[in-house]
C-alpha cells in the first residue's frame, strides 16, 4: 500500500461539501499542518478541519 502525502497546499479550491450531500464550507486558513480553519457556508460555524478530510470531500458546485 503506498501512501500519498496530503497538506493543506493541496486544497486548490477553497468551497467544499462535508461528503456528497452535506453542507458547504469555505477553507479560510491554516490552522496547522494536519488541520485547517472552516467556516459552514449555511450556518456560519466555524471549525478546525483535519486537512485528510477535507481533501476526500468534493468540490462544492
Amino acid at each position: 500500500m503506498q501512501t500519498v502525502a496530503c497538506t493543506v497546499d493541496d486544497l486548490s479550491h477553497p468551497f467544499r461539501t462535508f461528503g456528497d450531500e452535506g453542507p458547504v464550507y469555505q477553507v479560510v486558513g491554516k490552522v496547522n499542518g494536519q488541520k485547517v480553519h472552516v467556516v459552514v457556508v449555511q450556518t456560519g460555524e466555524e471549525l478546525d478541519y483535519l486537512v485528510e478530510r477535507a481533501l476526500k470531500d468534493p468540490e462544492a458546485k
